[in-house]
């Protein structure tokens, strides 16, 4: 099994702002970097409950508008898209259970201060994250490798899904493939795609 809680020590950084302003931000211990811009532009794309994916050089960006908060993480190359994606469903969650974040924004009067305690909660979903089953690794053929490749997956991914099987493409090396994955996690195909941008 995949160590995701080692992966995800590749995480960059963990945002959670209104189109205003950053509500909260995590960044690892002894990171002063500063992620303004990339969140400027993110914050440019008015589109809700759907995940968008940025390539940045030696970095990914995803971020997600749900209701009136933006969650975003950014992570080096290392970290698929799809753990990325689980991570910000969970961080929701929890931040959701602990924050009735919809009243603080509605009366616009409160210091974001309160919540810094959150960081630990950030940790801990990082450090629990195998415990947390929220991503499944799956081995996948590659036709242009001749190998196998392990591409992670969400479980809300398959299990939300409408119809079967799911597809999905992964990006590997300057090529892409489309997996077609059954409610069982089985690989019911794989295809070469075109990419263009």
């Amino acid at each position: 099994m995949v160590d995701y809680s080692k992966i995800l020590q590749n995480l960059e950084f963990f945002n959670i702002s209104t189109d205003s302003f950053t509500i909260f931000e995590w960044k690892p211990p002894k990171s002063y970097k500063s992620y303004i811009l990339d969140l400027n532009i993110v914050k440019k794309n008015p589109t809700s409950n759907i995940f968008f994916h940025i390539f940045k050089g030696e970095m990914k960006i995803v971020h997600i508008r749900l209701k009136n908060l933006i969650y975003t993480a950014g992570s080096n190359n290392e970290v698929q898209f799809q753990l990325l994606e689980a991570l910000i469903e969970q961080v929701s969650v929890v931040f959701n259970e602990i924050y009735d974040i919809e009243s603080y924004i509605k009366y616009d009067n409160f210091s974001t201060s309160m919540f810094s305690s959150f960081k630990e909660e950030i940790d801990k979903i990082i450090s629990n994250f195998n415990s947390l089953n929220c991503v499944r690794d799956l081995k996948v053929p590659c036709m242009v490798c001749n190998g196998i490749l392990i591409v992670i997956v969400k479980r809300s991914f398959i299990e939300d899904a409408e119809s079967y099987p799911v597809p999905l493409v992964y990006n590997h090396k300057g090529h892409a493939i489309l997996c077609f994955i059954d409610k069982n996690y089985d690989i019911r195909g794989v295809e070469l795609v075109n990419v263009t941008g």
